[in-house]
């Protein structure tokens, strides 16, 4: 997939054109626009590979993310602790995993497509997950510097994007909900559903909440590099091993 197809319908400059402006906006697609991405197989295989990650999987609780894990095994200092995860999977915990554009061959080449287009962006993937339905979710918050691309894969997700008002200390990323509207007038909210597409730039406060069932989502922040700042792009050769395994010799 590249960035013509995963905007369709909307035509890429104008794609182009609003993300440059700094609006959020949302382009609707056929259900099973994204399907083909990525598969719950793949989500499992790596969810169970527990320590060989750099970045293991990240549970959502209380509003945060939370690594889970057994510092005390000699040979693997990111040894997951996986049967709490599994548990506080089962209690409605969402968890995400970082640095996914290497996935597969569709992944990686949607991710290098987005480089291609914005000029010296650099893109990364998170798969966020959530098993149950009203599952945990993020306080309200903004990233910075990066834009946002939000796939919708699987069910539904409810957003609500915020306006901050004067005075918010730029320091402030995460507004606990008890606090919302002290500092967050709500802007606009909507549900996205599989095949949707999501576009926000730098510094949106927003919050995502599963309220119908479980979801996989895709997020794609990436940055644009500027003030002479020089990093390399990732190589996201796919390695065909099952094809080089048993193929001729």
């Amino acid at each position: 997939m590249d960035m013509v197809s995963l905007v369709r319908p909307m035509p890429l400059p104008e794609f182009v054109d609003r993300a440059c402006s700094g609006e959020t906006f949302v382009v609707r697609g056929d259900a099973d626009k994204f399907s083909h991405l990525v598969t719950l197989e793949e989500i499992e295989a790596r969810l169970n590979d527990g320590c060989n990650f750099a970045k293991p999987v990240q549970i959502i609780k209380e509003g945060k993310k939370h690594q889970v894990l057994d510092q005390q095994i000699a040979w693997s200092p990111h040894a997951i602790k996986k049967k709490e995860v599994l548990e506080l999977l089962q209690q409605r915990h969402s968890f995400m995993m970082v640095n996914m554009s290497q996935i597969n061959r569709n992944i990686a080449s949607l991710t290098d497509s987005i480089e291609d287009l914005f000029p010296n962006a650099r893109a990364d993937l998170h798969v966020y997950v959530s098993t149950k339905a009203d599952a945990s979710g993020y306080h309200a918050h903004r990233d910075r510097p990066q834009h946002k691309l939000y796939l919708q894969v699987i069910g539904s997700t409810h957003w609500k994007i915020f306006k901050y008002r004067e005075g918010l200390e730029e320091s402030v990323v995460s507004i606990d909900e008890d606090r919302e509207q002290e500092f967050l007038d709500l802007l606009m909210q909507f549900d996205l559903h599989p095949g949707d597409l999501m576009y926000m730039p730098p510094d949106v406060f927003h919050k995502v909440r599963n309220y119908d069932g479980p979801r996989v989502s895709l997020s794609i922040p990436f940055s644009i590099l500027v003030n002479g700042a020089d990093f390399h792009r990732m190589d996201r050769t796919y390695i065909p091993f099952k094809e080089m395994f048993v193929g001729d010799h």
